[in-house]
Formats: C-alpha cells, structure tokens, sequence
C-alpha cells in the first residue's frame, strides 16, 4: 500500500505533463503555410503558427475575405476561431473546420468548403 502512496502521485504527475506535450506534438505537424488548390479563380491561403494563431483570407474576384485567430488540432481537424483585430476588424467567419488528411492536406468544411488546401513543395514557399 505504501507503494502506491509514493508512485500514484509520481505518476499522475508525469500523466499530465505529457498530455501537453503529446497535444503540443499533434499541433506541431500541422504548422506551415498552406494554399488553397482545385477552385477556379480563388485565391487563398492559411497560416497556421506554432503558437496557436493563424491568419486567413479568401480572394474570388472583387470579393475579399479575411480573418485571424486562434487554431487547435482536435478530433482529426483542425478548428480555426476567429477574433476581431484591428488588422481584421470583421473576419469572414466564427468557426470553420478543416478535415486532416494523412497526407498533409486540409479539406475546408462548412459554406467555405470547396477545394483542398495544401503546404507548397519543399523548398518553394
């Protein structure tokens, strides 16, 4: 009994500071410069940092779309929340959700969801 007294503490200890960690991991590989691809005359693109933000716009002909936040990679998505800023006082959405693929690429959800966004070859960003 004595035992568990000693290594319970220890070991729920070291269960919560590598679910960060392990969190921390899964947000890392889905950090990058992403483009959107397979939408006629649409210009877009994602920024997803390191530190948890990111920054979005969205070009079809005259019209333009903005908006900057902060991102998670949750259940197989990536989810960007966007907040009002003095660089986009009106972003073009609250939510939207992007489905993780294993090759890298992100599928946009919702009204936005049309194409495929994807990281640039190696070397050409």
């Amino acid at each position: 009994m004595t035992i568990f007294r000693i290594f319970l503490p220890l070991a729920t200890g070291l269960a919560i500071a590598v679910a960060p960690a392990a969190a921390h991991g899964e947000t890392a590989a889905w950090t990058g410069h992403y483009y959107l691809q397979g939408v006629m005359e649409t210009g877009s693109e994602l920024l997803l940092r390191a530190d948890g933000r990111f920054q979005w716009y969205l070009v079809v002909g005259a019209l333009d779309l903005f908006a900057q936040g902060r991102w998670e990679a949750k259940d197989g998505n990536v989810v960007l929340t966007s907040e009002p800023g003095n660089d986009v006082p009106e972003p073009a959405f609250q939510t939207m959700t992007l489905r993780q693929e294993e090759d890298g690429r992100l599928i946009p959800g919702g009204p936005l969801g049309r194409g495929v966004y994807v990281r640039p070859e190696h070397g050409s960003d």
